[in-house]
């Protein structure tokens, strides 16, 4: 094998661009220079480069263990084109942007005691983004495959607001995919996660999620998406009224537990932030 020293001096260059290019000599993890704990609030100012801040908040309705010493926040500035993060894209159509390639990571420790019940919101702020109508909020859960929980998008240069049931890793990505497919694939998500959860939902609630379920999936086949948005609001209003005792609500740091009720939400108020953008 020729040995690096041999090489010619333009190869030498090329090899030495090579190195200093690749995606994981890119990445640098930055912790907030900014965090506050408030009752069921956390806020968080990171800024990860020289030119690029983000403003992170957190709501929780009913939290339980939260403090500085149980969650830990995180910002890491990847390359867009980074391995790590594209092969966690649902789609080519979804990518990250050159103004703000930065997954937020949120975790809390898995033996700190931390919980939360029902959902959870997440808002990021950037003046790093023009604000963009494609800009969406995406989740992944342990290194899975992003998922769009937008709820909000506004102006300013960017303020993207999403909900969850459980933590891991944030990102503003843009969504070029057409809006109908987003749809169907949120409607898709919707039904298998209730399929996949029903031993945790009672017999009583069940029925009538699968029966709302059925009339929504009418309103999408037949691309009457006003009739859906209000098959929408039904369930979400169905899921908010439910407790513990109807479906599982509860998430807590050593991630053995899933949040159907906030996962539930998570999804049906994505959906309908779709719908609305139609």
């Amino acid at each position: 094998m020729m040995k690096y020293s041999t090489l010619p001096r333009a190869l030498k260059g090329f090899v030495a661009a090579l190195v200093l290019f690749t995606p994981t000599s890119f990445a640098q993890v930055v912790l907030p220079q900014q965090i506050s704990f408030d009752d069921n609030e956390i806020e968080a100012t990171i800024a990860v480069s020289s030119t690029i801040e983000v403003d992170i908040k957190i709501e929780f309705d009913n939290a339980v263990g939260l403090n500085a010493s149980n969650i830990d926040i995180s910002a890491e500035l990847l390359l867009p084109t980074d391995l790590s993060l594209v092969n966690r894209l649902p789609s080519s159509l979804v990518t990250a942007t050159s103004g703000f390639p930065v997954v937020i990571s949120i975790s809390p420790k898995p033996n700190a005691g931390f919980a939360f019940e029902g959902m959870a919101m997440i808002e990021l702020y950037t003046k790093a983004l023009h604000f963009n109508p494609a800009l969406r909020l995406f989740r992944s859960h342990a290194n899975g495959q992003f998922e769009d929980i937008t709820q909000l998008t506004a102006a300013g240069s960017i303020r993207s607001r999403g909900n969850t049931g459980s933590f891991s890793d944030f990102m503003i990505l843009m969504d070029l995919r057409v809006p109908e497919d987003v749809i169907e694939s949120k409607y898709a998500r919707i039904e298998q996660f209730i399929a996949d959860q029903s031993s945790h939902i009672s017999p009583v609630i069940l029925s009538a999620l699968n029966a709302q379920l059925n009339f929504l999936h009418d309103d999408l086949s037949g691309a009457d998406y006003t009739a859906a948005l209000g098959v929408v609001d039904t369930l979400i209003d169905l899921v908010e009224n439910c407790n513990g005792d109807f479906m599982a609500d509860v998430w807590r740091s050593s991630d053995d537990l899933v949040n159907v009720k906030g996962e539930l939400l998570t999804q049906l108020h994505t959906l309908r932030f779709s719908l609305r953008t139609l």
